[in-house]
């Protein structure tokens, strides 16, 4: 199991995605695959380092419409 995110979460997150409007299917498999890769992760995320800035910036700058938001993915 992961040390991020546990199975009976995962499956609530996946449950509310899919019953959730969306008006996207490609941003709802989106965000199922993500909750999915999270609930696999070993916990790894620790290990990354982040300044306040960035974390700052991250969370504070970026659109918040889901279709805008893929474009910042590669």
């Amino acid at each position: 199991m992961s040390d991020i995110l546990d199975d009976e979460t995962t499956a609530k997150i996946v449950k509310n995605i899919r019953e959730s409007e969306q008006p996207s299917p490609h941003f709802q498999a989106t965000m199922i695959n993500f909750v999915f890769s999270l609930n696999q992760s070993d916990g790894g995320l620790d290990d990354i380092e982040m300044t306040e800035e960035e974390i700052d910036e991250i969370l504070n700058d970026l659109p918040t419409n889901p279709e805008l938001e893929l474009a910042y993915i590669d």
